[in-house]
């Protein structure tokens, strides 16, 4: 290192890579050959210098059962079968890449069927697409929160939505997980006090979004969604519902934890899902009001200044949509919903026994 120069690494962060992460790192960025369908081929490797780097031994793969992937409805198992010939047509006609923002030259006649489509089956006005699942939570609430505003956050939010609300120019208060005891005694406090001001007068806030996931994807439980949209209406507050985990695959036809809670969407302000879990797909979307959805449009990095999201992606989760909804003329979305409700029901019971 240059002496004259800060670390970039300190003590603490080194001593864990070297004493602890690579004795222990060949557990995890395993590389796979073929499909991420429910078996998974293993990629053999090996190191000579205590994990720092490795050995790819592509003819030699393991078998492995995939406890670890978003495959939810099991697009990427029968992709050939099911999608695979409208994404090809898609390809042709759209290409990979937009190799724009949407905001520019990145807004195909497909992203506008998506979002219309996503605002259907949603009962919202409009609805907005992400090229990223991550960075529609970090790019919308940072444009939602603004100074003068409070995010009563669940203490077990996604890191996506932790690093938004930290963008954001508002105050953050979390409440206890799941707890919406806990919540209205946070929005009591926060309506009661408002905000911090220099001089000590009363200041009330200017809006106070509360922010939930619809399955809390480290915990797997479900959003007490029904009880939270009530306390959060008794306070006149804005609901933000991260359904990452719970759209295409929870409630009865997979339009998500409001569906499977009794709440209608237009209980809820903002609806947040990604299409990397129920669609096979990668990327995200929010949906809500036109007026809300124009603004974050308009102010939000991920239209602003990041790449559209791949036209020929957007065709694989139009195709996953008209397949769940039952569109395409079959009964295969409604057995895909069947099925992974049946599997989540026996892995629950099986680990009880």
């Amino acid at each position: 290192e240059d002496p004259d120069m800060a670390p970039l690494l300190y003590d603490k962060e080194t001593f864990y890579t070297r004493r602890i992460y690579d004795r222990i790192s060949d557990c995890w960025n395993r590389p796979i050959s073929g499909k991420p369908g429910a078996r998974i081929n293993v990629i053999k490797r090996t190191s000579d210098n205590g994990n720092k780097s490795y050995k790819l031994h592509l003819d030699k793969t393991t078998e492995c059962l995939n406890l670890g992937s978003y495959n939810y409805l099991g697009f990427a198992d029968d992709w050939n079968n099911t999608c695979g010939d409208k994404v090809r047509k898609g390809l042709q006609e759209w290409r990979v890449s937009c190799c724009s923002s949407s905001a520019e030259a990145g807004y195909t006649a497909a992203h506008d069927e998506l979002e219309k489509c996503i605002a259907k089956f949603l009962g919202k006005e409009a609805a907005l697409v992400y090229s990223m699942g991550y960075g529609t939570n970090t790019s919308t609430l940072e444009v939602l929160g603004g100074k003068g505003s409070l995010i009563v956050s669940d203490a077990l939010n996604h890191t996506s939505i932790i690093n938004g609300c930290r963008a954001a120019k508002a105050k953050i208060k979390p409440f206890k997980h799941n707890d919406e005891n806990d919540l209205e005694e946070v929005l009591q406090q926060a309506i009661a006090k408002g905000q911090t001001t220099k001089n000590g007068e009363y200041k009330p806030w200017k809006k106070i979004i509360v922010v939930v996931e619809g399955i809390y994807s480290m915990e797997g439980e479900i959003c007490r969604l029904r009880q939270i949209v009530e306390v959060v209406k008794k306070y006149k507050a804005y609901i933000y519902v991260d359904e990452a985990h719970s759209i295409g695959a929870l409630g009865k036809t997979g339009r998500g934890v409001c569906e499977h809670t009794g709440v209608d969407t237009s209980e809820v302000d903002v609806l947040m899902g990604t299409f990397s879990k129920s669609f096979g797909g990668m990327g995200g979307y929010i949906a809500a009001s036109r007026e809300v959805v124009n603004f974050v449009k308009a102010h939000s990095g991920g239209t602003l200044y990041t790449n559209s999201l791949s036209p020929t992606v957007v065709t694989q989760i139009l195709t996953a949509f008209r397949i769940i909804t039952g569109e395409d003329g079959t009964t295969l979305g409604r057995e895909k919903l069947d099925k992974i409700k049946s599997n989540a029901n026996y892995f629950r019971s099986e680990l009880r026994r």
